[in-house]
């Protein structure tokens, strides 16, 4: 009889802890990329995850949807500000859409090297430009590297400035590279980067521009010969997350969502960095690649001058000056 007596409070406890212990993994978030597992972005995506998921103890946890299945990042960026997605992973050209200040990391020929884009994006021009979207239901969390951005086409090698003319080049969906690649002379056509593969493979367009990591994980070597190595933009992506879902969490949580995302940052672009390394000599064996003259590439800028002041204009007085002393710092 004392068993039976027992018996209910016995399940009454174990009832309370699985409810304990449903209750520290009873916040989940999702975060979605458009490029496939093996670029950078997604696995930077998953180690964000990782560390998110673990470091908090199971109380977080973190899914991860890559390559596009669950829309663009135009789409994303909208269902984070709906408050139904809760991170995501856009390039600044995509976000230039919320806030046209973040057109001034894409501005043509602007950075030499990995080390500047470093000291200005991590510096306090970079992080007004992350605060910029609280307003905007957004949270910029951290930046992360796409890479030095290069032209590939079907057609013949891009040498001189005078070979893009003509050429149709896909395009972000993005002001500031439509007018870029207008201004060089060839064709842009702006579309999703997961519809692209086949706009090359059926030939609506003749090529494209983009990091190598992009290139060789989208596999564009199969329906691309040439690549012609010509930095003309860098590409940031940003880390950012779903005001709404950070509102939600307590202030030890929210605070732990941003040291995780500085330690996801510093693995996701050492991993890209050193994959655009060494890509380089893979792609070699599959496409016809040149690096074009410090010449050409000096005269494309010239030849983008209307272009970058146009959009400069469309930039803060705020923002120009912050970044123009902070490029000035970094030489």
């Amino acid at each position: 009889m004392n068993v039976f007596r027992t018996l209910p409070a016995t399940v009454l406890a174990l009832g309370l802890a699985l409810a304990s212990a449903d209750a520290l993994a009873a916040i989940t978030a999702r975060i979605a990329t458009s490029l496939p597992d093996s670029h950078p972005q997604t696995l930077g995506a998953r180690k964000f995850a990782e560390l998110l998921t673990e470091q908090s103890n199971g109380e977080i946890e973190v899914q991860v949807f890559g390559n596009g299945v669950l829309g663009n990042d135009v789409n994303l960026a909208s269902m984070l500000q709906a408050g139904t997605l809760e991170f995501n992973v856009p390039s600044t050209a995509t976000l230039a859409s919320l806030n046209p200040d973040f057109s001034v990391i894409s501005l043509p020929f602007q950075f030499d090297n990995a080390t500047q884009v470093d000291a200005v994006l991590d510096g306090l021009a970079g992080r007004t430009l992350l605060d910029s979207l609280a307003d905007k239901g957004i949270v910029g969390l951290d930046y992360w590297d796409n890479g030095f951005r290069h032209i590939t086409n079907s057609r013949h090698p891009v040498e001189t400035a005078d070979d893009i003319d003509g050429l149709k080049i896909r395009t972000m969906q993005n002001e500031l590279y439509i007018d870029m690649f207008n201004g060089l002379g060839a064709n842009a056509i702006p579309m999703p980067v997961n519809e692209l593969f086949t706009a090359l493979e059926t030939r609506t367009v003749d090529g494209q521009e983009n990091p190598f990591t992009v290139i060789d994980s989208k596999r564009f070597y199969e329906v691309q010969r040439y690549l012609s190595q010509t930095g003309h933009a860098y590409d940031a992506q940003v880390l950012i997350a779903s005001k709404r879902f950070i509102d939600s969490l307590s202030e030890e949580q929210q605070q732990l969502v941003r040291d995780v995302s500085r330690e996801a940052a510093l693995y996701q672009r050492q991993v890209s960095r050193e994959l655009n390394d060494t890509l380089l000599a893979r792609l070699q064996d599959q496409m016809s690649i040149n690096e074009v003259p410090l010449e050409e590439r000096q005269l494309m800028r010239e030849r983008l001058m209307p272009v970058i002041e146009e959009h400069r204009a469309e930039i803060s007085e705020a923002t120009l000056s912050a970044f123009d002393a902070a490029l000035a710092e970094s030489r």
